[in-house]
């Protein structure tokens, strides 16, 4: 499973009284018997959950970019 939309950044924009503000939201997931979320399916191979963290990674680094921009960091 390749995974897509994991993470959604919500964003608040600012004010004169309040600050700009961010959060990471997730989209997707499974909630197991003992309550935990799950943000990837189950793997049976080193390769399948590398890539399940490489898709979840380059996600949360595209969102590092959008929230960057958000707060207008260069």
């Amino acid at each position: 499973m390749h995974i897509f939309g994991a993470f959604e950044l919500d964003s608040q924009l600012g004010t004169p009284d309040n600050p700009a503000g961010v959060r990471i939201a997730f989209l997707r997931y499974t909630r197991g018997e003992d309550g935990r979320l799950f943000l990837t399916s189950g793997c049976t191979s080193f390769e399948g959950i590398e890539g399940q963290i490489n898709s979840l990674q380059d996600e949360l680094d595209e969102l590092r970019e959008r929230a960057r921009r958000a707060f207008q960091v260069p």
